[in-house]
């Protein structure tokens, strides 16, 4: 019959054991909840009740990994390989965290240890070769290469990693025969062949057998973004220009690389061909290709029709953005390009039949309503205020710069300049009204505010807090110094209308003409007369070069 004291020795085993195996289902189930701090606290208690347990030191070198906390998860990994010496997910835990902090030397030791205690295991193998190779000890590298190649065949990745080890040896022959075993086991894998081209370029600088391999990963994928890369730097190097212009032709033709890439291999392209004679037959059959290639990317048609635009080829351009707008009828940056270039053509009737066919794809779009509207009041249409009405409708208002101001700065600016000023100063205050801040439409209303002599006080407003934003603008200075003068402020008006002549450098004829007068005013006849000249001066001038 046990004793009392070994009665009670039982029982309290059996607790502290229930106690143990509850307290630890509960920290896993909080790691898997990623309630750490709780799993922390359950795995600490069945440490304390269990200080020897392999399984609780591993858990909790896990928890410390989540938690950023190298030092003290390495110390519980040691802690269960310890305890567990034999146990492979402990071992190869530990070998990992040195590997990760690049502290090859111990994960060595580790890696060693399970090939001899696993022998069936690839993995200790591999990290093996990959940790020799890290420290540069090539030699034992292939070794442990070597092996596993024993073990598990001539493999693509694993082998390749051994024959980058042979090559940084510097032991060409080897690389040599390495690969041409990989070859015959694996023929028609055209990475194997960039790869090796890879290592004759880059190790070796052997040109020729580089571009041999490059040529050989392009018959078997002739869209290997990167070969194809290779291929063209080597034939520039090798002097071979043809086959520059072909294969830099066929990276833009490839539907492997990226846009983005290609975008900035582009302005390689237009650099190193732009001082050629066949810069433009080739840059324009790029583009062709990449259009092919993406035909669904704005982005490449408008670049397009910029490059048409720069070799001023604006009939190539409209055409590029037609066929743009066949394949995409809402690309608004088509419609902008299209309609920019009509502009150049100084045909109205041209300008009007792009416009009625953008307005057919965007009906809503406040930027041709305007354009619209300004065309149909050059031609005296009436029809252009109900463009206008349906720019001003259809604008958002998020738009920084009010777009619909356009069509009625625009109008305004052009019964300015046949002094219709009443119709002017309507139009002007219809622009300020939709975007008070616009400054060149509200330094305008101002203005054509004092040519009429009506509002002077608000014309004076506007205008002061124009300048208070662009205080350097000539035009802007003279407007307000001009409504001074109206206003009978004589020597403050002198005081705006000097700082814009001195920023206007005699382009300007009514800043210096205005000034004339406002010195004459003031008594000043002499300086008023000198104004007055270089006004005539720059008037002749504008004349001659503007008959």
């Amino acid at each position: 019959m046990p004793s009392v004291w070994a009665a009670k020795h039982t029982a309290e085993r059996l607790f502290y054991t229930t106690e143990f195996d509850s307290l630890f289902m509960e920290g896993l189930c909080y790691m898997h909840a990623d309630s750490l701090n709780m799993a922390q606290n359950r795995f600490e208690t069945c440490a304390k009740l269990q200080p020897k347990s392999a399984a609780v030191a591993f858990q909790l070198s896990s928890l410390y990994a989540l938690q950023q906390d190298t030092v003290r998860s390495i110390d519980q990994l040691k802690k269960a390989t310890k305890l567990n010496p034999n146990n492979y997910y402990y071992q190869t835990s530990l070998a990992e965290i040195y590997t990760d902090q690049s502290n090859y030397k111990e994960a060595v030791k580790i890696y060693k240890k399970l090939t001899s205690l696993f022998p069936d295991k690839d993995y200790p193998f591999y990290m093996l070769s990959r940790c020799y190779y890290m420290m540069g000890d090539y030699k034992k590298s292939i070794q442990a290469y070597n092996q596993l190649e024993k073990r598990i065949g001539i493999n693509p990745e694993f082998t390749l990693e051994k024959i980058f080890a042979i090559a940084l040896s510097g032991d060409i022959e080897g690389t040599e025969e390495a690969f041409k075993a990989l070859h015959q086991k694996f023929p028609m894998n055209e990475e194997l062949y960039y790869r090796e081209g890879a290592v004759y370029y880059n190790l070796f600088d052997n040109l020729q057998k580089s571009i041999v391999c490059f040529e050989k990963t392009l018959s078997i994928n002739p869209d290997h973004a990167e070969a194809l890369r290779y291929a063209c730097d080597l034939y520039d190097r090798m002097g071979e220009q043809a086959k520059v212009d072909e294969t830099m032709v066929k990276i833009f033709a490839s539907k492997s690389i990226p846009w983005e890439e290609k975008k900035e291999l582009l302005k390689v392209a237009i650099a190193y061909y732009r001082t050629r004679v066949n810069y433009t037959d080739i840059i324009d059959t790029i583009f062709k290709k990449m259009v092919m290639a993406d035909s669904g990317n704005e982005e490449i048609w408008n670049k397009y029709c910029d490059f048409l635009f720069d070799i001023n080829d604006p009939q190539g351009a409209i055409e590029v953005t037609n066929a743009c707008i066949d394949i995409l009828p809402t690309c608004e940056t088509c419609h902008f390009q299209r309609y920019s270039i009509s502009e150049i053509t100084n045909s109205d009737e041209v300008t009007e039949q792009l416009l009625d066919k953008t307005l057919q794809a965007l009906p809503n779009h406040s930027f041709f309503l305007c354009k619209k509207a300004v065309l149909r009041f050059l031609q005296k249409d009436a029809s252009w205020e109900t463009y206008a009405q349906q720019c001003v409708e259809n604008t958002n208002d998020s738009i920084q710069t009010n777009i619909a101001t356009y069509v009625y700065a625009t109008i305004s600016s052009l019964y300015g300049e046949s002094d219709q000023f009443e119709k002017a100063v309507k139009y002007t205050e219809k622009a300020h009204l939709l975007d008070p801040n616009d400054i060149n439409t509200a330094n305008n209303h101002a203005y054509y505010l004092a040519l009429l002599g009506k509002d002077l006080e608000k014309a004076a407003e506007i205008s002061y807090n124009v300048i208070q934003k662009e205080p350097l603008n000539s035009a802007y200075l003279h407007t307000y110094g001009y409504i001074l003068m109206k206003l009978g402020k004589l020597d403050y008006a002198k005081f705006y209308m000097h700082q814009a002549v001195e920023y206007d450098h005699q382009t300007n004829y009514e800043v210096y003409h205005d000034y004339a007068n406002l010195l004459e005013q003031l008594g000043e006849k002499e300086e008023a007369q000198k104004m007055f000249q270089v006004a005539k001066e720059i008037k002749e001038k504008n004349e001659t070069q503007h008959p």
